[in-house]
C-alpha cells in the first residue's frame, strides 16, 4: 500500500515540495519570466516618449522621469528589471549546474537557456547605451573597443557595431533598433521553446532523489530500459527470471521512466531528507506565485527607493574618472583588467563560455549530488565563486 501511495504521489499532477529555503531558488526561472513581461510593458510605455537621437535621447528620458505621471517609476522599473532578470537567470544557471540538471533529455533546455542568457546580455548591453549618459556612453566605447583585438575581423566588428569609427548617433540608432525589435523577438521565441521543453521533461527533482521500481507491479516489458537516457535501468535475468535492476548512482530523476511505465511500477524516493510531494495546483502554483510576488516587491523597492540614475549627458570630449559596465559584465571586465592583454582575456572568457555551454557533453552521467563528485564540485563551485568574487571586486573597486 505504501508503494502504491508513493507511486501515486509522484504522478504528473504532483511535484516535489521544497524542503529547505534554498530549494525556493528553483522558482527563479518563473520569476525571471514574469519580469520579462514587466520589461515588455514598461519598455512599450517608454517607447512612446523616448527619442533615439544623440541630441535628444538624454533630454527625452529626463522629461519622461520628471514630467510624465509615474514616469520616474516606469523608467526606473525598466532599468532595475533588466538587472534583476539577469540576477535570477544566473541563480537559475548556477542551480542547474550544481544539481546536474543539464543531462539527458534536459540538455536541449540547457542549450536554449545558454542562448537566452547570451541574448539577454546583448539586450542589457544595447539598452545600457540608450540613456546616453556619460557612464553609458563611455562604457559602450570601452565595450566595443575590446572587440578590436580579435584577429582579422576585429576592426570590421567594431565598425559594424558602432556604425562608423566612433560611438555616435548611428551607434545609438543601431542599439535602439536591436533593443526594441530584433532582440525582444528572439527572446520571445527562445523563451517559448525553453518553456515547452521544460513542460515536456518536467521540473527537475532534488539531487538526492532517484527512481525506485516496485517489482510486485513490474510487468518486465522493458519500457523503462528503452526510455532511460542514462542507462540506469536494465532488465536482467536472475535465476531464469527477468528482473529490473536500477543503478541509483546513474539515475538523474528525469522521470521519463515514470511517465512511460505502463504498469505504474516506478516512483521517486530520497534517502537523505524526508521526501514529500504536493499537488501542482493549488499548492505548487501558490508557492510560485508567492515567490514571484516577493521578487516583484523587492524590484519595486529597488526602483522606488534605492535606484539612482545618472544626470550627466554624454560628452565624447570628456572622459569620466571611473568607467564601469553593469554588474553582469563586471566579472568579465575584471578578467580583462587582470590578464596582461585583451586578446588573452577574450580568449580565456571564450574558453570559459564554451566549456559552460558544452556541460551536457562534459558531464553526461554519474551521481547528481555535488558531494559525491568532489572534482566536479571543486571545478563548478570554484567557477561560481570566482564569478561572484570578481563581480564584487569590480563593484567595490
Amino acid at each position: 500500500m505504501k508503494l502504491k501511495q508513493d507511486r501515486k504521489r509522484t504522478g504528473r499532477s504532483r511535484t516535489v515540495k521544497p524542503r529547505t529555503a534554498l530549494e525556493y531558488f528553483s522558482f527563479s526561472g518563473t520569476a525571471a519570466a514574469v519580469l520579462l513581461v514587466m520589461q515588455a510593458l514598461t519598455g512599450m510605455l517608454l517607447l512612446f516618449y523616448y527619442k533615439p537621437d544623440a541630441k535628444l535621447a538624454f533630454a527625452s528620458l529626463e522629461a519622461i522621469r520628471n514630467d510624465l505621471p509615474y514616469g520616474m517609476l516606469f523608467a526606473n522599473l525598466h532599468a532595475v528589471g533588466s538587472r534583476a532578470i539577469l540576477i535570477l537567470v544566473f541563480i537559475h544557471l548556477f542551480r542547474i549546474m550544481l544539481t546536474s540538471a543539464h543531462r539527458g533529455p534536459r540538455r536541449m533546455q540547457w542549450y536554449t537557456g545558454i542562448g537566452l542568457l547570451v541574448i539577454m546580455l546583448l539586450a542589457g548591453f544595447s539598452g545600457y547605451l540608450l540613456p546616453w549618459t556619460q557612464q553609458s556612453y563611455w562604457a559602450c566605447v570601452i565595450g566595443t573597443e575590446s572587440v578590436r583585438v580579435i584577429p582579422l575581423i576585429g576592426d570590421l566588428l567594431v565598425s559594424a557595431m558602432r556604425g562608423g569609427s566612433a560611438v555616435a548617433g548611428p551607434t545609438l540608432t543601431r542599439f535602439f533598433a536591436l533593443h526594441v525589435s530584433l532582440l525582444p523577438l528572439v527572446i520571445l521565441i527562445m523563451v517559448w521553446i525553453h518553456l515547452r521543453l521544460v513542460w515536456r521533461t518536467g521540473v527537475i527533482a532534488p539531487a538526492d532523489t532517484y527512481a525506485v521500481i516496485d517489482r510486485g507491479l513490474c510487468i518486465y516489458c522493458g519500457a523503462c530500459e528503452k526510455e532511460c537516457p542514462f542507462a540506469a535501468i536494465r532488465i536482467v535475468p536472475i535465476r531464469g527470471r527477468k528482473t529490473p535492476a536500477l543503478n541509483t548512482d546513474k539515475c538523474n530523476a528525469c522521470r521519463l521512466c515514470l511517465k512511460n511505465c505502463p504498469a505504474g511500477a516506478i516512483y521517486l524516493r530520497s534517502d537523505i531528507l524526508p521526501y514529500q510531494v504536493e499537488p501542482v495546483f493549488p499548492d505548487a502554483v501558490l508557492r510560485r506565485i508567492a515567490t514571484v510576488m516577493g521578487v516583484l516587491i523587492a524590484v519595486f523597492i529597488w526602483a522606488f527607493f534605492i535606484f539612482g540614475y545618472e544626470h550627466v549627458p554624454a560628452d565624447p570630449l570628456l572622459t569620466p574618472d571611473r568607467i564601469k559596465p553593469e554588474w553582469y559584465f563586471m566579472a568579465s571586465y575584471q578578467v580583462l583588467k587582470i590578464l596582461p592583454n585583451e586578446l588573452l582575456g577574450l580568449g580565456f572568457l571564450a574558453a570559459v563560455f564554451l566549456l559552460t555551454a558544452l556541460l551536457p557533453k562534459l558531464d553526461p552521467s554519474g551521481p547528481r549530488e555535488i558531494t559525491a563528485r568532489p572534482v566536479y564540485g571543486i571545478i563548478v563551485g570554484g567557477g561560481i565563486l570566482s564569478f561572484i568574487l570578481l563581480t564584487a571586486w569590480g563593484v567595490i573597486s
